[in-house]
């Protein structure tokens, strides 16, 4: 008489394979973006405004225009420059 012995049937995780191939597939995405994506030029990330402020990088100064200018002679200085005053006390160990 022969006996046969039926092997149980795995259960698939469905829920586990799920999991893992959506991790697969984040973790490829991500090394695609990071390694292989074409990257955007700055002309394409800059606002438009920057490109209005970049004539000031052109601009000159002169220093010696400036002081003999008489609205700048004109100018008064209404209050003293700030002056270091006591900062603490000279033994800050000594209770009060």
């Amino acid at each position: 008489m022969a006996v046969i012995l039926e092997q149980p049937k795995r259960k698939t995780n469905w829920l586990a394979l799920a999991v893992f191939i959506f991790l697969f597939l984040v973790i490829i995405g991500g090394g695609y973006f990071l390694f292989f994506a074409p990257t955007p030029g700055i002309e394409i990330i800059a606002p438009s405004q920057l490109e209005e402020l970049s004539g000031l990088a052109g601009a000159e100064f002169d220093p010696a225009k400036l002081i003999n200018d008489p609205i700048f002679k004109g100018l008064r200085q209404y209050g003293s420059l700030p002056s270091v005053g006591q900062l603490g006390r000279d033994n800050p160990f000594v209770s009060f």
